[in-house]
């Protein structure tokens, strides 16, 4: 009886926790990608670009001349590496030449110059919306607040859920 009570309040509280309150939902679920074999251009927008994560730099320039740029800058697409470089109002897609990796940086040979702004986080997030058919600027939404009166199913509160759970069991067993 004992394992059955346990069982009965371990799953009701585990039940409770997948009742999840709309302020932690967010967008970007149900997007619709295109696989084309090509990585367009992406409108750059501030909102959108804190949403996704973007931030660009400069490549480094070492005392040998060479291009650095942080290795996770670096995307692979299919077979080959490519970079978002900021150019004005959009994002473009590089493909570039790397050459040897040095510390936590790619040495990029052919592809961007040092005076170029390369995406250094977020890229995976523009190669994502340079895939999607319709592309449209992320809007950010005011999430909805809770019922202010607190007046929730009976079936939601604190406990609710187990106490259903054990009605259930034991209606089964009688």
């Amino acid at each position: 009886m004992r394992a059955l009570v346990l069982t009965c309040a371990l799953l009701g509280g585990g039940l409770q926790g997948l009742v999840l309150p709309a302020a932690l939902a967010h967008s970007g679920h149900g997007d619709a990608f295109v696989q084309n074999d090509s990585v367009d251009q992406v409108k750059a927008s501030p909102t959108q670009d804190q949403l996704l994560g973007i931030s660009t730099d400069q490549p480094q320039v070492s005392a040998e001349g060479q291009i650095l740029i942080p290795t996770a800058a670096i995307l692979d697409v299919d077979g080959q590496p490519l970079v978002f470089v900021r150019s004005g109002d959009t994002y473009d897609p590089v493909l570039i030449k790397v050459g040897p990796v040095v510390a936590d940086r790619t040495v990029v040979l052919e592809g961007v110059t040092a005076d170029e702004q390369v995406v250094v986080s977020g890229g995976l997030s523009l190669f994502a919306e340079s895939q999607k058919k319709d592309r449209q600027p992320v809007v950010v939404e005011e999430l909805s607040t809770p019922d202010p009166s607190g007046n929730a199913p009976s079936w939601m509160v604190p406990g609710g859920i187990a106490v259903a759970v054990i009605v259930v069991i034991a209606a089964g067993f009688g």
